[in-house]
């Protein structure tokens, strides 16, 4: 079988948008797929291409990312200090009691 195959992807869009892409194809004398593929693969090529300088999308990504595990560092060492909070309590009333469970209240 041959990979060269010819397929299909449906693009639902609004009359408006159509009418505008249609424009825009034939303002630059190609078909609407041509166009469609255009804006696609040349938009990739730039991101892929696009390596130097600092991109301000990235930058703010990585600082959210940042914060994010900070916090996450944050909550993992409250839980561990809960933990430890309850195994004291535990240990402490099974120390300090000679009751039955039914005489807790006593």
């Amino acid at each position: 079988m041959s990979d060269n195959k010819i397929v299909q992807i449906l693009l639902r869009v609004t009359k408006e948008e159509k009418g505008y892409i249609t424009e825009k194809a034939k303002s630059r004398n190609i078909s609407v797929n041509q166009f469609i593929k255009n804006c696609i693969f040349d938009e990739q090529e730039n991101k892929d291409s696009n390596t130097g300088g600092s991109d301000i999308g990235n930058d703010i990504t990585r600082d959210i990312i940042s914060i994010l595990n900070e916090q996450l560092q944050a909550k993992d060492e409250q839980i561990k200090n809960l933990q430890t909070i309850i195994y004291n309590r535990d240990t402490k009333l099974l120390e300090t009691t000679n009751k039955h469970w039914w005489q807790f209240w006593k």
